[in-house]
C-alpha cells in the first residue's frame, strides 16, 4: 500500500467479506473467505490465513449490496502484518479503472476543501460516496446525522446519510458524543478557518491502537484533539472524525505538531496537521 503521505486516495476503515482464490506462497491453490480491513479507490488490506508472496496475483470476488456479483484480479504489493497462519495484505487492482466497491471516491484535489471526511449513502437511490464535506455540510451532519447534497445519480439535490450495513474494522469505541457544532473561528497565524465541534474522533498510532478522542476543532489543514495518552510532536498518526463505531470511518494520516497537558482532566490537547500533498504549514 501507499506511503501515510503519499497515498493515491483516501483509505475507508471497513470490513467487507470477500472469496479469494489464487495460490499460495507455497504454491498450493487455495478458496478462502477473507476480509478486508481498509478499501480505497485502488485496492483494499484484506486478512487472510494464507501466506502470499508481494508480486503474485489473486482472485477477489463480493456480492454488491444490489445482489450482483463483482469480480476482479488483483496483486500482492505489501504484507503490512505477518500472522502465524496468514497476514494481512495490501493488493492493487489489475485494472485501475474497476468500479470494485460500489464507492464513489472524489478526486484527491478536491480534498482542498474539506473539512471532515465521510462514507455516506443517498436516500433515495442508495448510491455510495466518500464524501469530502465542507462547513455547511459538517454542521447540518452534527446537528442530524443527515445532510443535503447533489447526488449524481438522482441528478437532483438529495439526503445523505451513513450507510447501515457499513462495519468498520477498528473496535467499539466509547458512545457517540451528540452536539452541534460552533461558530468558525479564524487564526491570524492560519491561512485557513477552524470550526468548533464535539464530535467523537479516533486516534491510532498504528493498527489496532485506537483510541477514543474528543475533537474541539477542524479544519482543511489538520485536527485539534484531546485524549488520555501522549503523543509527541512529530509523530505520525491517522485520525478519523467523525469517527462512530459500528461503521464505515475514513482515516487519514497526520503529524502532531504541538501537544499541551491538561492536568486538571488528565488529559492532553493535540494539534496535528493533515498529511496530503495540499497541506501546508
Amino acid at each position: 500500500m501507499d506511503s501515510r503521505s503519499n497515498r493515491r486516495s483516501d483509505r475507508i476503515s471497513i470490513s467487507y467479506t470477500l472469496e479469494t482464490m489464487g495460490t499460495n506462497a507455497e504454491g498450493k491453490p487455495f478458496l478462502e473467505t477473507a476480509r478486508t480491513v481498509v478499501v480505497n479507490r485502488h485496492g483494499a488490506l484484506v486478512s487472510l490465513n494464507h501466506k502470499l508472496r508481494v508480486g503474485q496475483g489473486v482472485t477477489v470476488r463480493r456480492r454488491a449490496s444490489d445482489g450482483s456479483i463483482r469480480q476482479a484480479d488483483v496483486r500482492v504489493v505489501a504484507c503490512e502484518k505477518e500472522l502465524p497462519n496468514g497476514g494481512e495484505y495490501g493488493v492493487s487492482f489489475v485494472d485501475p479503472n474497476l468500479d470494485f466497491w460500489g464507492i464513489e471516491f472524489p478526486e484527491p484535489e478536491r480534498a482542498v476543501d474539506a473539512v471532515v471526511r465521510l462514507l455516506v449513502e443517498c436516500t433515495h437511490c442508495r448510491s455510495q460516496e466518500l464524501a469530502y464535506l465542507d462547513s455547511r455540510e459538517l454542521k447540518e451532519f452534527e446537528a442530524n446525522r443527515l445532510f443535503a447534497r447533489q447526488c449524481r445519480m438522482c441528478e437532483a439535490p438529495t439526503i445523505w446519510k451513513q450507510p447501515l450495513e457499513a462495519i468498520s474494522h477498528a473496535g467499539n469505541g466509547e458512545p457517540r458524543r451528540e452536539g452541534a457544532a460552533g461558530a468558525a473561528t479564524a487564526s491570524p497565524e492560519r491561512e485557513t478557518t477552524r470550526y468548533e465541534t464535539h464530535l467523537t474522533a479516533c486516534v491510532r498510532a498504528k493498527p489496532g491502537t485506537e483510541e477514543m478522542a474528543v475533537c474541539e476543532n477542524v479544519s482543511r489543514q489538520g485536527i485539534a484533539f484531546r485524549t488520555k495518552n501522549r503523543y509527541e510532536e512529530g509523530s505520525q498518526l491517522e485520525v478519523a472524525v467523525p469517527y462512530t463505531p459500528g461503521m464505515a470511518n475514513v482515516f487519514v494520516p497526520a503529524v502532531v505538531i504541538h501537544v499541551r497537558a491538561l492536568p486538571a482532566a488528565g488529559l492532553y490537547r493535540h494539534g496535528a496537521k493533515y498529511l496530503r500533498k495540499d497541506a501546508t504549514v
